[in-house]
């Protein structure tokens, strides 16, 4: 086995990158996957929606500081500092938790199913830390391995648990304890004998380098949380409706399923972020036409493969999920493109929200967060009540048309302001 010491090229970074990120994707895939199969459908919605709630509390564990942290090339703040800041973040998480859970007087079997799972978010928040401090490092093929290693660990493990026990509750257990394992063995290791990483540090021990932090992550961190409330607060609808007898239960499990496919488009995205470094170089030198091609070329292509995305969705999508999900989901076709359709506006929205950045405008995308996180709250209540999961589906894909829209006019004005500024070349 090759040294971990030794330096990796650029072919190895960027193969175990994407190992980890398709990983990570596949966790919440292959996992439901399981417990659809193995379990009772009130059991599978047990694990739905505490998946959900988990990654509403995640975003709070990890204060959405990690991209801060990996491009503080300058070390601004040590490795020890993020790593106490992370521990104050997962205390927060972990009361949050808490007050949550009590807030909707679950039944306590349910309770401590969706308290474990919100406890395996924040060993993946507290390792979150370390992957940081990985990619600052210029060491994302250790970021990537810990990734890749942790997750394939915990599939097989909780598969292979809930196939022999068909117990959800123990079989969540096992995926913590292979989380924590896996945290020691790979984030804590690598840490520890990379010779690379030198940990021990010298930093002012005062309360002020806190109070930065939060400043520092505040913005980015409340436009993910809103996002991720935007996401999930269908399926906490849904959960409630079921809660109150107004829903059978198995409707949780049939509307993830439906929403697995509605980030593929922003899967497909991560290819063209390398763009984001360009467009910012077009922007800097003035040459606003070269900043705008790029956008559009990257709009252009997104949109001609949302065309095939929907196309394929609308012929071959429920057949599939219905194959590997082992539910009968044909009645709900027009669930799944109305869901396709709100990860495409979603994904397009994320075009002007990465050119606004380039632009040093983000601070102005909280409006796009605000409005649409208000236009689905007020509405998420009447569509679920009235159509069911139709109603969930189309809550959230008209929220991402007002996200689009929103985000849309803050970059056209933006641009048309700072844009008389640039140098036309």
């Amino acid at each position: 086995m090759r040294d971990i010491n030794c330096k990796p090229n650029q072919n190895e970074v960027f193969i175990w990158n994407i190992m980890g990120s398709l990983f990570n994707s596949l966790l919440s895939v292959i996992t439901l996957m399981v417990v659809t199969r193995m379990l009772q459908s009130d059991e599978a919605d047990i694990f739905s929606i505490g998946w959900s709630i988990s990654q509403i509390m995640a975003t709070i564990g990890t204060y959405q500081i990690r991209m801060y942290q990996a491009t503080d090339v300058t070390e601004k703040f040590k490795f020890g500092q993020y790593l106490i800041f992370r521990i104050f973040t997962l205390i927060v998480m972990i009361v949050c938790s808490v007050g949550y859970l009590l807030s909707k007087h679950y039944d306590i079997y349910k309770t401590i199913v969706i308290f474990i799972i919100c406890l395996i978010r924040l060993v993946e928040s507290l390792a979150d830390v370390y992957e940081g401090y990985f990619q600052q490092k210029e060491r994302l093929d250790l970021v990537g391995k810990a990734i890749t290693y942790r997750i394939f660990l915990a599939i097989i493990l909780f598969s292979a648990s809930l196939m022999i026990l068909r117990n959800l509750l123990i079989s969540c257990l096992i995926l913590l304890i292979s989380y924590i394992c896996s945290f020691i063995v790979f984030n804590v290791r690598y840490s520890l004998k990379v010779k690379a990483f030198d940990i021990k540090e010298k930093w002012t021990k005062n309360e002020r380098w806190v109070w930065s932090l939060v400043k520092e992550g505040f913005p980015i961190f409340v436009n993910s949380f809103l996002m991720t409330a935007i996401i999930n607060i269908p399926k906490i609808r849904i959960d409630y409706v079921i809660e109150q007898g107004r829903m059978e239960s198995g409707m949780q499990t049939v509307f993830n399923i439906l929403f697995m496919p509605a980030s593929v488009l922003t899967l497909i995205y991560i290819v063209f972020r390398p763009l984001l470094t360009k467009m910012a170089i077009e922007w800097n030198a003035g040459r606003k036409k070269g900043f705008l091609k790029i956008v559009s070329m990257i709009f252009i292509c997104l949109l001609g493969i949302s065309i095939i995305v929907l196309g394929g969705s609308a012929w071959l999508g429920i057949p599939i999920l219905s194959i590997l999900y082992g539910l009968d989901l044909s009645k709900y076709r027009m669930e799944l493109l109305i869901m396709i359709t709100g990860g495409c506006l979603c994904t397009f929205s994320y075009v002007f929200d990465n050119a606004l950045i380039v632009i040093r405008r983000q601070y102005l995308l909280l409006f796009s967060y605000v409005l649409s996180w208000l236009y689905i709250e007020i509405v998420i209540g009447k569509m679920v009540d009235k159509w069911g999961v139709l109603g969930a589906a189309f809550a959230y894909s008209t929220s991402m048309m007002v996200f689009l829209i929103v985000t849309f006019l803050i970059f056209i004005i933006c641009l048309r302001k700072d844009g008389k500024e640039l140098k036309e070349q």
